[in-house]
């Protein structure tokens, strides 16, 4: 079964509210910025997780895959049971935008899916530069 077929085809059955593409646009910013800010709000009123903010230094003379590796300063492993659940009904929220937006322009998010995992497997890490 497709999920995102799912997805789009829900987003199509129950966006009846001015389903119109500036605002589903406005819609999926809007979402982003609550995902923003359920995140700040897990960070710096909950305390459960750590957002690394130093500078970090590149590696002298390492690869991609010490760049890669190296520490970011993120701590996400005390994520607490209530922000996990915030952050992840925005996160719905926002496929659920891009879903709609995805019916609007008349595009399978399969499709899209299928495109950028070939994408990133013929480019990798080039791709994302």
């Amino acid at each position: 079964m497709n999920r995102l077929l799912d997805l789009q085809q829900k987003a199509d059955a129950y966006l009846i509210v001015n389903p119109s593409a500036l605002q589903t646009v406005l819609q999926l910013q809007l979402n982003g910025v609550r995902l923003q800010q359920s995140l700040l709000r897990a960070a710096n009123t909950c305390g459960c997780i750590k957002l690394g903010t130093e500078k970090l230094p590149l590696p002298e003379d390492g690869g991609l895959e010490d760049l890669k590796n190296q520490p970011t300063g993120d701590d996400f492993k005390k994520l607490c049971p209530t922000c996990r659940q915030e952050l992840s009904e925005r996160l719905g929220a926002l496929l659920f935008y891009a879903a709609a937006l995805a019916n609007l322009i008349g595009v399978d998010l399969s499709e899209i899916c299928d495109k950028e995992i070939d994408k990133l497997d013929l480019l990798g890490y080039f791709m994302l530069m």
